[in-house]
């Protein structure tokens, strides 16, 4: 098992104690630090007190809320629904009638989740990621 079911499946066993408790031990990134990069604000803040950019991104609920985001970033941007496995609902939007389609399409698919929501971020394509 891997990716993002080992870290959610990771930290439910964690918060249940259930690791503590069996004497189990994290090898590799802690729990706490797995739940930080996990959490966009808290990870955001996080690299801000440290002098790290990000890419810009902001949540929304509603077409309305995408379009004020994508405002903000400027297109083109990414549309991601979130809590989504494989980037089921994703997609770029080079201006505004764009963003509106691939939003709603992502907010009704996911119109049954307890809250639905999408991520605009701002577009990277082009970038280059350099790990360490």
């Amino acid at each position: 098992m891997g990716g993002q079911t080992a870290l959610n499946v990771g930290i439910e066993l964690a918060n249940a104690g259930d690791l503590e408790r069996r004497g189990v031990r994290v090898l590799g990134t802690p729990i706490d630090a797995v739940v930080k990069t996990e959490d966009r604000e808290v990870f955001s803040e996080i690299l801000k007190q440290i002098g790290e950019t990000l890419a810009l991104s902001y949540p929304a609920r509603t077409v309305d809320e995408a379009k004020r985001a994508a405002a903000k970033i400027g297109y083109p941007v990414l549309v991601r629904a979130a809590f989504t496995l494989g980037g089921l609902g994703s997609g770029f939007a080079e201006n505004e009638a764009e963003l509106v389609e691939i939003a709603e399409a992502a907010l009704t698919h996911h119109s049954g989740a307890a809250a639905p929501q999408i991520l605009i971020d701002q577009d990277l394509r082009g970038w280059k990621e350099v790990e360490y």
